[in-house]
């Protein structure tokens, strides 16, 4: 069986894919994603039932296990996985609808997986539904996948999460954990939540006067920018962090460290952290990577109780997740106030990401799906999570019904849906706005 994947990778040129089992290079996770999987199919034992190939902007940095062909965008990609004589395409759908591609999928009779990294838009999803050839809708979370139960998209959904491959995280001689360092690991933009951090951090400082701050990643991971004074972020967001970091010189504070974005060199710094801190705002993460490297080199994570952060983090278990800046601060200041218990979680988080996160299941998960649709049968369903106190999954779990009867005669709304809709009313914006500052 010949799978075709797209991975767009044309704003990275120069970022080497060509060994995911290292771990991310640095760039977006979805894209490394679509590099590392196929290289795990390829690379497994069951490997003569599958045969992965990809299709991409740039192909002279990607996995050598895998053929990789040149496209330049993915409806060419869907024309050349038909070429090819490939029986599955899969492919990231993007947040607006990209009808063309849909149109054209369906006129090649070509049989598609549509990979969540984030979740497209109503008109989106509703076209997914309707599409003929996309087979599958595969979410890379739990709460994702939980989040799109009521959408129109319920009889093809299932989820698959990130495999990911612990021992290329360990390090020969590992450095014991620095006291008082804490390392941001994300991309510097709005939706990563590092303003979130950078505010609590004066606060952390003055019951940890020893706390320093690492910084790993810049605001150029997704594309050129046009940076501020600091040159870490774009302009706008970088006077929307720099004020809580700066010194009385008007750069950084002597206790913050911005180290750009590195590349596998980062796993010493991960090594090193006491404390770990990836996406305080939770948005856009679905399956943060961030969480499990941090998790994976022994470090306490300390974040949010939302979305993927739910999935890739346990409470209490390998970190600790709150719900604002209050807790945010609070939980920080614990894990440095109690080494021995940062080492305990860090330690948890090791066993944690190794089974949670297993490449062989995850392969496994896949072939599961393949086999699926090589029969004609719907992808694997499942329920929703036991934590019906988040997200609104009770609701979620009511609507479901509706969207299953209702929503074969008239567009019917998901709950999260509608409440994006709320959220951009003129009076429910600008409250956002003010708690997100």
């Amino acid at each position: 069986m010949k799978i075709a994947f797209y991975l767009e990778n044309h704003a990275i040129p120069d970022v080497d894919l060509s060994r995911p089992s290292l771990g991310n290079p640095g760039c977006g996770g979805a894209q490394y994603m679509l590099a590392a999987i196929p290289s795990y199919l390829a690379a497994a034992e069951e490997k003569t039932s599958c045969l992965p190939m990809i299709l991409a902007n740039h192909v002279h940095r990607l996995p050598g296990n895998v053929t990789s062909l040149r496209v330049s965008d993915v409806v060419e990609a869907a024309s050349k996985a038909k070429a090819e004589g490939c029986d599955i395409f899969v492919y990231r759908p993007r947040r607006h609808l990209e009808a063309e591609l849909l149109a054209l999928i369906d006129r090649l009779e070509l049989p598609t997986i549509a990979r969540f990294s984030i979740t497209p838009t109503g008109p989106y999803l509703r076209a997914l539904a309707s599409s003929t050839h996309v087979k599958a809708v595969v979410c890379v979370g739990r709460e994702q996948h939980d989040l799109a139960w009521d959408t129109p998209v319920w009889s093809k959904l299932t989820h698959i999460t990130n495999g990911f491959d612990v021992d290329g995280f360990r390090l020969a001689n590992p450095p014991a954990k620095e006291p008082g360092l804490v390392v941001y690991l994300g991309a510097l933009v709005p939706q990563k939540g590092f303003h979130l951090l950078a505010k609590a951090w004066p606060r952390v400082l003055r019951r940890h006067p020893e706390a320093r701050l690492a910084v790993i990643g810049s605001g150029a991971l997704y594309g050129a920018a046009d940076l501020g004074p600091w040159g870490v972020a774009a302009s706008d967001y970088e006077a929307r962090f720099a004020p809580h970091l700066a010194g009385p010189d008007g750069k950084p504070h002597p206790s913050v460290s911005f180290l750009g974005k590195l590349g596998l060199e980062k796993k010493e710094w991960l090594h090193r952290a006491s404390v770990g801190v990836p996406n305080p705002s939770g948005q856009t993460e679905n399956c943060p990577g961030s969480a499990v490297e941090l998790q994976a080199c022994g470090t306490a994570v300390v974040s949010v109780a939302r979305f993927g952060l739910l999935d890739t983090v346990c409470d209490r278990e390998t970190g600790l997740l709150g719900r604002g800046e209050k807790d945010l601060v609070n939980n920080i200041c614990a894990l440095l106030d109690d080494p021995a218990r940062a080492e305990t979680l860090g330690r948890n988080g090791v066993r944690f990401v190794r089974e949670a996160f297993d490449v062989g299941a995850k392969n496994a998960d896949w072939h599961d799906l393949f086999d699926r649709m090589a029969r004609g049968a719907r992808p694997k369903p499942y329920f929703l999570k036991p934590n019906l106190h988040r997200h609104a999954k009770v609701l979620i779990l009511v609507n479901r019904l509706f969207q299953m009867t209702l929503g074969r005669l008239v567009d019917w709304p998901s709950v999260d849906g509608m409440k994006s809709r709320i959220a951009t009313l003129p009076g429910v914006k600008g409250m956002i706005a003010l708690r997100s500052r």
